[in-house]
């Protein structure tokens, strides 16, 4: 058994080093929204009238912060608001803690990133939001739609000592002069407390569509939203890996081995 021992934990050593993969120092998030257009369906083709679309107005706001309230500290935010279609930055770093939000000034491009590390206290928070709003009018029978390419990353460490959440949220909607929304869409990469996992995310295309079905004019506003957000937390207590089962079951194994009494061969008298 000793013998045994010897020869497998290195090997099981090796396995767990390859499995953790390479370090990362601390948490990140990033979260994008790019590559948006604007198109129209016409529903009543026969009736000779035009499909289509007017952009009343349009307005972006980024915004980045940290709170480190549960530490004494205060809420530290910087909000940028470009003006309509020119691109703007927010930017902000603060102890190990960096955010930034940005956007082009196209339509749906919207981007926002953070990263930290403990030094940002426990329970304390780093964020970053890139948002725009626009206010259209639909001709009669028009069907709109939005499309483009949607981008969410979260990532953290599992070293020990550290813990972090991180979330990051990518969000589309169109809705009604009512407020109502007709069509939307809601993509994340979250890493909650208590998991072992390392990273999450997503990456893919979309098409939304929202129909003014009517034979009047129609006000409808499209929202575009990517947010990010890490917080420090308490580390979670790993769970046994599988291969630290293995080894403890291999270690009973033996344990039991050398405690069961050895059964000789009594022969047996014809």
């Amino acid at each position: 058994m000793n013998e045994l021992l010897r020869t497998i934990l290195p090997l099981l050593a090796a396995c767990a080093s390859l499995a953790a993969g390479p370090a990362l120092a601390g948490a990140s998030g990033a979260t994008t929204i790019g590559n948006v257009t604007l198109g129209v369906i016409d529903l009543t083709p026969q009736d000779g009238a035009s499909a289509g679309y007017a952009i009343d107005s349009f307005e972006s706001r980024l915004m980045v912060y940290t709170d480190t309230s549960n530490t004494g500290g205060g809420i530290h935010p910087t909000t940028v608001y470009p003006p309509p279609y020119a691109a703007g930055n927010a930017q902000m770093a603060y102890r190990s803690a960096a955010a930034g939000a940005g956007t082009t000034g196209a339509v749906g491009n919207v981007a926002a990133h953070a990263s930290t590390g403990t030094a940002l206290g426990l329970d304390n928070l780093v964020s970053a939001d890139s948002q725009q709003w626009m206010w259209l009018t639909l001709a009669p029978h028009t069907l709109l739609t939005v499309s483009g390419n949607v981008f969410t990353d979260a990532a953290r460490s599992l070293d020990a000592g550290e813990g972090y959440r991180v979330f990051s949220w990518a969000s589309v909607d169109i809705t009604d002069s009512e407020m109502h929304t007709g069509s939307s869409l809601s993509r994340e990469g979250a890493l909650i407390w208590g998991e072992q996992t390392s990273a999450a995310g997503n990456n893919e295309f979309f098409t939304l569509a929202f129909a003014n079905p009517g034979a009047a004019a129609m006000a409808v506003s499209v929202n575009f939203l990517a947010y990010t957000e890490i917080a420090v937390t308490a580390a979670a207590v790993p769970e046994p890996a599988s291969w630290g089962m293995t080894l403890a079951g291999l270690l009973l194994a033996g344990s039991a081995a050398r405690r069961a009494p050895r059964r000789m061969a009594v022969p047996v008298r014809r």
